[in-house]
């Protein structure tokens, strides 16, 4: 099982490398979108959009490794004041309520993109991006988050209580 779950780690870093990858790439598209705009220079069309989709992939690509890592936001108000038997409980509870909502939503987000590939959908703006690809990162993000909900109690740590990672999401 240990092999698994470093594999999920691992596979996590990676989608969370890529998110950081897009980021950079965002960065540069936005300095030279406004330094050219500034300095009369030949503008790129493909801008606007292009961080546009960078922004929707980076949010569902980063997704797992922030759950991973707790650095997410998380209100645990209610598990502070709870005896620790009900509260071990609970916790068990809400992980595996995170994990199915998050199975649920790759699912949906899995027919929304296959049906988009079906109907060969485009968003058509600057250029054509096909819809597929869009909703594409959408499961993706959800089902690795949802492996990552089920990996906290199989490896007996708690998500919630536990202070966030020194590097939460970085």
């Amino acid at each position: 099982m240990t092999i698994a779950l470093r594999t999920l780690d691992r596979l996590c870093q990676l989608l969370f490398a890529l998110a950081c990858a897009l980021t950079a790439f965002i960065a540069l598209t936005v300095t030279y979108d406004v330094a050219s705009r500034n300095l009369g220079l030949p503008v790129i069309i493909w801008a606007v959009n292009s961080v546009e989709y960078a922004m929707l992939a980076i949010t569902f690509l980063a997704m797992p490794w922030l759950v991973r890592t707790r650095g997410h936001v998380c209100v645990e108000v209610v598990l502070t004041f709870l005896p620790i038997t009900l509260r071990r409980w609970w916790e068990a509870a809400l992980h595996y309520l995170a994990a199915g909502l998050c199975f649920f939503l790759a699912y949906r987000a899995g027919l929304a993109a296959a049906d988009a590939m079906a109907r060969e959908l485009y968003d058509v703006r600057a250029f054509d991006m096909p819809m597929w690809l869009l909703y594409g990162v959408m499961p993706i993000g959800f089902f690795f988050s949802a492996l990552q909900f089920l990996a906290f109690p199989i490896q007996g740590q708690s998500f919630y209580g536990a202070p966030p990672s020194e590097k939460a999401g970085l």
